[in-house]
């Protein structure tokens, strides 16, 4: 999986501009293909500040994204940001729950094994 984060930081006065911008994204973003996850957050303490997320399952995926019209309506917010803003592609090859919290809080070793394959325990 590939996990796009872009934090940005909106100036005074754009606020509304830019979330409405923001909601055009969401939806169709979301129903791409390959595209597992698309949201939205706002930073506690400074509504002025947004981090927003998409999750790929593929490298192709992403790129397909990147190369459209839709891309560009992210950059265009990227270029409005009153800070530099922070852009991260993440390729994340592991993804553990909730029996990577049980092993650390009963305190027993293990090595989690990547989704699909079993723990082991020692």
């Amino acid at each position: 999986m590939i996990m796009t984060t872009v934090a940005i930081a909106v100036a005074p006065g754009r606020r509304e501009e830019i979330l409405k911008i923001f909601w055009m994204l969401l939806g169709p973003v979301g129903a791409e293909p390959g595209c597992q996850g698309c949201n939205l957050y706002e930073q506690v303490g400074d509504e002025n500040v947004f981090l927003y997320v998409e999750e790929w399952e593929t490298k192709e995926h992403l790129e397909r994204h990147m190369r459209s019209a839709r891309y560009e309506r992210l950059l265009a917010i990227m270029e409005a940001s009153a800070q530099p803003p922070k852009l991260h592609y993440n390729e994340v090859s592991c993804s553990q729950g909730m029996e990577y919290l049980e092993a650390v809080r009963l305190g027993t070793t293990a090595a989690v094994a990547p989704q699909g394959h079993k723990s082991v325990k020692e």
